[in-house]
């Protein structure tokens, strides 16, 4: 039983003790994003993904650090830089076709995940010739982020930012905590390339990355801009629209119940460096063999 037992830790373990020498790997990655707030498809509001609109995808490009803690556990720090929109003429409501809001933001978001592997779900050698050319990694993450953002919105042709307007009478910070949860996976070549897809939802700590939330806000609560009360109310009349006394001070304009979150999907390259890891030489030096003063090489088993 123990030298069966020995041969299942070998091959489970084998390929992660050859390819974890290369454990840093540093990539781009390039990819989609879509928003999820108080700006949605359909004719009622909906959670998670079936608020989203398709039109409103728009891209995400970032750059990355992936560092192998051991077999089981990584850690990854990544820098985004992501566009989100959204319009209420796309919406199938007719209350929100009639707020007639619409935005679009820039977010630069910096954070940071750590990952978990399963190994039932990877493959160290695809197609188990022997020869670990090619490993197959499924990964699951959840992390912690900073995200920069300013909404802006277009009037007469131009973009025209939102938050120093205060639409809604309030001050709200361009800077939210984000905590990023998904997973992804991975095929290594050569135990240098490294080519991957990944999942990413990211929960805000804000409600006003399409700078709303609240309710309408008197003109005489907002900046002094011309353009703050022309852009806090562009109520558009038409069949089936609520009266437009439904859209002034102190009526609903968004909900302030669920925060904004956003979603990127991603495909990526990172190329793996060589560095020495000392949790591998500890605890699986078993693995690699003990030197003699001959110059040999002394198994441990």
């Amino acid at each position: 039983m123990k030298k069966i037992f020995l041969l299942v830790c070998l091959a489970l373990t084998a390929g992660f003790s050859q390819a974890q020498q290369y454990n840093l790997g540093i990539g781009l990655k390039l990819g989609a994003s879509n928003f999820l707030g108080d700006i949605g498809s359909g004719d009622v509001a909906r959670d998670f993904v079936y608020n989203m609109e398709i039109q409103d995808t728009r891209w995400d490009v970032g750059v990355f650090a992936r560092y192998r803690l051991n077999p089981i556990f990584a850690v990854q720090v990544a820098f985004e830089y992501a566009r989100i929109q959204g319009n209420d003429a796309n919406s199938e409501s007719v209350e929100r076709r009639g707020r007639n809001l619409s935005f679009t933001n820039d977010l630069l978001h910096l954070n940071a995940k750590f990952e978990w592997y399963p190994q039932l779900l990877s493959v160290s050698d695809v197609g188990y010739r022997g020869r670990y050319q090619l490993d197959y990694q499924t990964y699951f993450f959840v992390g912690i982020g900073g995200v920069y953002n300013n909404p802006k919105a277009e009037l007469n042709g131009e973009k025209v930012a939102l938050r120093p307007l205060m639409t809604e009478g309030v001050k709200y910070s361009p800077i939210a905590l984000t905590a990023p949860l998904g997973g992804g996976f991975f095929f290594t070549y050569k135990k240098h390339h490294r080519i991957g897809f990944e999942f990413a939802w990211n929960w805000t700590f804000t409600d006003y990355l399409d700078d709303i939330s609240t309710v309408y806000a008197d003109p005489s609560q907002m900046s002094t801009d011309p353009n703050a009360a022309v852009l806090a109310n562009r109520y558009k009349g038409g069949s089936f629209i609520p009266d437009a006394v439904q859209y002034g001070p102190g009526s609903p304009r968004g909900d302030a119940s669920d925060r904004d979150n956003f979603m990127t999907m991603s495909v990526s390259y990172s190329y793996l460096l060589r560095t020495k890891n000392s949790f591998y030489r500890k605890n699986y030096s078993w693995m690699y063999g003990r030197k003699t003063r001959w110059g040999g090489t002394k198994a441990k088993f």
